[in-house]
Formats: C-alpha cells, structure tokens, sequence
C-alpha cells in the first residue's frame, strides 16, 4: 500500500516510529467509525482488538501487519475479515485490499466468504461489498458469480455503462447466460436500441430455461420498430403472468390503438383486473380510453383530424 509505505518512510525519518499516524482527515475517520466489529469471549478477539485499536490510533503500519497476523491465524473467523476490509475501504486504499484478496485466492466454495458477501448485503456495506466482489473477481472460479453481482449493482444504480460491460464480460465466457441477456436487454430498452433488444431476444429464447418471460422484450421492439402485426403476435402468445404486468399491458394497449379505430378490449381486461388486484390504481376508463362512448368519441375525432 504506497500511502501506507510512504507515511511509514516519513515516520522512520522523524524518529516516531510507534507513533506514526496518518493525516488527520483520515485520522478523524478511523477513531470515530463505529463498523469495526468485536468478538466477545473468543481466543480470536484479542488479535481483533489489538489490530482495532492499532487502526483507530491510526498506526498503519503496525494495523496492517496486525490484521494479516489475525486473519492468518484465524482464517475462518468472519469478523476479522469484515474488520480488515473495513480498514483498507476507510483508508480508500481499494486496489491495495484486492491485492491481498487475489493473494489469498479463496475457493468459490468458501463457506467465509459466502458469508461475509451476506454479513455485507444484509448490513447494508454495499460499496464495501462492491470492493470485496472486484477482488473476488481476479480470482479464477468466482469470476461470473462476482461479475453478475456487479452487473445488477451498478444497473440498479442506473449506471448502464458499467453494468453493460460486467454483462459483456459474463457473456464472453457463456453467450447464452440467461441472467446477463435479461440484463442486457433491459439496458438496450433504457438506451433505445430495439434492434439490439431484439438480437438479445433472439438469444434468450432459445437458452432460457429459469425465466421464459421474454414476450415483453419482443413485444416493446417491434411495437417501436412500427412492426405493429408481430408485436401483437408477441403479446397474444405471453403467459398469464406476464399479460398481467403493467408494462406489458401498456404497450398491447397502445398496438390495438394504433392498428384500430375502435379495439377490442376484451382480451385484455382480465389481466388489467388482475394488475388492480395488485395494487394497480389507474382506473378502467383512463387506461382503455374507448372503453365508453365518450372516448369513442374523441377517439373518432382524433384519427378523423377533426
């Protein structure tokens, strides 16, 4: 860790050796963190306090030698690993940590770190987990479990680019991953890109075999494509399930709009009841708007330019 070494040349030269300490905005930030974990009544908490107290004093040097010994010794000891992270993510030295963690090269299997991931998701330590999940991915095994994860992480954030490439990577080694098609698809629909939803559609359904609800992607492409006849095809042939989701819904809507002056709902109706069953609120008349005779009427008017 360069900063660490570079504090730690200063130190020698200042003749303080056992008081070194780290600039004092990161000084602040180590004793005042309330993430450090303790272990109580177990022989593996006192190198966790001696390797705590050595970070919050901020004596770098001395913690990391510290929090190498302890998770040597301890290996299978979740919070020594949870604390040694803690350490490096305040100190922002990221690259450093997932140095020691390719080093480390734990199994896929590893019962530890299955569940650190866990301890990390359900503790809401999200970047810290994103840290810990890009090491894990240099290491040969947790390669596509770990990418999957960052994909949806940084898709969920809105960060298309991102999770685009972690889809891609995943892809590169099995072109046919469900998971990253889905999420492919949903980033071309944001990007507006239905020729690339469609090649991605193509793929997905003939390797689906989890999730086979795809119709929607096919039907939202050909809809905005104009190819109006196959997005119908699409909609028609959905399951139950996906009929009764809104999004489907909606564009099925809009085709019968475009394709007929005066459509018929009736295909549609037990599904959008089955959506207001779900909590769906808008009501029957907003959302087929020639279901009465007053939307027929503006509805006529409209295609008639009047």
């Amino acid at each position: 860790m360069e900063s660490i070494k570079r504090i730690f040349a200063f130190c020698i030269t200042g003749l303080v050796f056992f008081s070194c300490s780290y600039p004092i905005p990161k000084q602040d930030i180590l004793e005042k963190d309330t993430q450090f974990l303790s272990i109580p009544g177990s022989d593996q908490n006192h190198c966790n306090e001696v390797s705590i107290q050595l970070s919050r004093t901020a004596k770098l040097d001395l913690a990391e030698i510290s929090w190498d010994e302890c998770i040597e010794k301890f290996t299978n000891e979740k919070i020594v690993h949870l604390n040694r992270l803690r350490f490096y993510f305040l100190l922002e030295e990221y690259e450093y940590f997932k140095g020691k963690i390719v080093k480390q090269s734990p199994s896929k299997n590893s019962i530890v770190y299955q569940s650190i991931l866990e301890e990390l998701l359900k503790t809401n330590r999200i970047e810290e987990r994103v840290v810990l999940l890009d090491g894990l991915s240099r290491i040969k095994g947790w390669e596509l479990f770990a990418y999957e994860e960052l994909a949806f992480y940084y898709l969920q954030l809105g960060n298309f680019g991102f999770a685009e490439n972690y889809f891609n990577l995943i892809l590169e080694v099995n072109s046919f991953h469900e998971n990253a098609l889905y999420g492919m698809m949903d980033i071309q629909i944001r990007k507006e890109k239905w020729n690339s939803v469609l090649d991605y559609a193509k793929s997905i359904k003939l390797s689906a075999t989890k999730n086979k609800d795809y119709h929607y992607y096919f039907l939202k492409a050909n809809y905005e494509l104009g190819r109006y006849e196959d997005a119908l095809k699409w909609a028609e042939s959905a399951s139950s399930n996906e009929k009764s989701e809104i999004q489907v819904l909606e564009v099925w809507r809009d085709v019968l709009l475009v394709l007929y002056d005066d459509p018929n709902w009736n295909k549609l109706l037990p599904y959008y009841r089955k959506a207001v069953e779900r909590g769906y609120a808008v009501p029957e008349s907003v959302f087929f708007p020639t279901l009465d005779a007053r939307g027929k009427e503006e509805r006529k008017n409209l295609r008639s330019g009047r």
